[in-house]
């Protein structure tokens, strides 16, 4: 999937989760947001064997607009809610938690508290559907053996990949694809009432988070550099963090609508180019303008065609 004036390195910084905004609008650019940080142990010399190798791959990559972080989040919800509810049906409501974070604990009992006994049953369904839809996809999956319920515990790695006859590496490359199926899944609200309202916004920076705060107080970009003491081009790197990351959705809050026409003129004549080509191209817009409505571009169009 990555265009090509992208390098390979900035592929690699996007599976191992580089914290910085390049690779921020990398993974928002390549629709590749699902995979950033989803190999965080992964060496660049086993990287470089595997692109260097001819692989006939034939499976297509997940896009969406989430994380991997907020996958795992996901699914972890998914897990504790399973476990909640079962030992709900057994009126058994002593037990340790799986999930000891407390995002996700709060997230999973906001559900929990919002579902009456008679949509008890709607979840219940909603799984199955879930499960269904991940086997037609991949035939044979995994994560089944993660469910914690009513005296029933999950597998670990290892004593599920010598139940399967694979590897523990082969075991942790499908999960990883499960996990984002199951992300893309639930996204169909008509389909998932109930999974669907799983959210997690990702983290933003510290920095970046002390300028959104300043935002109630103006949008100028100058003063906010005045008001944090730092550089307009940090104040640009913060600003297109918050929209990638979700904590801004109005696109017109530093964009007027006319530039957004030019970019977009430029980007159909010629796509997928670097920032270099569309600021000589376009000749009115600034680095900051192009960058940003580039991000703007590419989050909506995944929404248009997902």
């Amino acid at each position: 999937m990555k265009h090509e004036h992208k390098t390979d390195k900035s592929i690699y910084n996007i599976l191992i989760g580089k914290k910085t905004h390049q690779t921020y609008f990398d993974a928002t650019i390549e629709h590749l947001k699902l995979y950033y940080g989803c190999l965080p142990n992964l060496k660049y010399s086993d990287f470089e064997q595997v692109i260097e190798t001819n692989h006939d791959v034939q499976n297509k990559a997940f896009v969406s607009n989430h994380f991997y972080e907020q996958v795992q989040q996901t699914v972890k919800t998914i897990l504790l809610l399973i476990q909640m509810m079962s030992q709900k049906k057994h009126h058994h409501f002593k037990y340790q938690p799986i999930i000891n974070d407390t995002t996700i604990q709060t997230k999973a009992k906001e559900i929990y508290v919002l579902l009456k006994d008679e949509d008890d049953q709607s979840f219940i369904d909603e799984i199955y559907t879930l499960l269904d839809e991940m086997e037609q996809h991949f035939q044979k999956i995994y994560f089944h053996y993660l469910l914690t319920g009513y005296h029933e515990t999950s597998y670990t790695s290892e004593q599920i990949a010598l139940l399967e006859g694979i590897s523990i590496l082969e075991l942790k490359s499908q999960l990883i694809e499960e996990y984002q199926f199951i992300q893309k899944c639930i996204q169909q609200s008509d389909k998932y009432p109930i999974l669907s309202q799983i959210e997690f916004k990702p983290k933003l920076h510290q920095q970046t988070l002390g300028t959104y705060q300043f935002l109630d107080s103006t949008h100028d970009i100058e003063k906010l550099a005045q008001f944090k003491q730092v550089k307009t081009h940090t104040i640009h790197d913060h600003i297109i963090e918050m929209y990638i990351k979700g904590y801004i959705t109005d696109k017109h809050m530093f964009i007027e609508e006319e530039k957004f026409e030019l970019f977009l003129k430029a980007f159909n004549e010629k796509p997928n180019q670097n920032l270099k080509y569309y600021f000589e191209a376009i000749g009115s817009l600034d680095y900051f303008e192009i960058k940003l409505i580039y991000v703007i571009f590419a989050m909506e169009e995944l929404n248009v065609t997902n």
